[in-house]
């Protein structure tokens, strides 16, 4: 078996235990995001790698209970968000972590937007929510960093 087919094989293991344990049910009042989180901490491995693993993670994120815009949102999020690091920015851990709480702050803006149109009404939720996915993020973008310079 190859390394790059076994490095395939772990994050679509990682992605699919992130998904169990993204919609298994737990009596806390918020939980984060996982799939975004793993889709932000993704986008130091490659423009394709990140863009493809950011529409999936935003699909199974939508089919899990979301409202409907997490796979375009984190397909577009994740292009950028990669661009700018492998172009603009240095490819190290903090430009990464930083690049996520801007693209963390959209996706909060969006689900704000969302909300307001549908007219659920705000939560205190909402940020609370946003602000553990970027949480997640740290710990997952340390984990993917030894691929920083591989493809997958």
């Amino acid at each position: 078996m190859s390394k790059r087919l076994l490095r395939v094989l772990l994050l679509v293991c990682e992605l699919f235990l992130l998904y169990l344990l993204d919609n298994t049910p737990v009596p806390l009042p918020v939980r984060p995001l996982l799939l975004v989180a793993a889709a932000l901490s993704l986008t130091g491995a490659d423009v394709a790698v990140a863009t493809v693993c950011g529409a999936v993670c935003g699909f199974l994120t939508d089919v899990g209970g979301g409202t409907a815009y997490f796979a375009v949102a984190l397909t577009l999020l994740c292009f950028a968000q990669s661009t700018l690091l492998h172009t603009v920015f240095r490819n190290r851990l903090l430009s990464l972590w930083l690049l996520s709480c801007g693209a963390a702050a959209v996706l909060l803006g969006l689900s704000v937007l969302l909300r307001l149109l549908t007219g659920e009404g705000l939560s205190w939720r909402v940020p609370l929510r946003a602000a553990l996915t970027l949480l997640c993020v740290l710990p997952l973008s340390a984990l993917h960093r030894g691929r920083r310079h591989e493809t997958i």
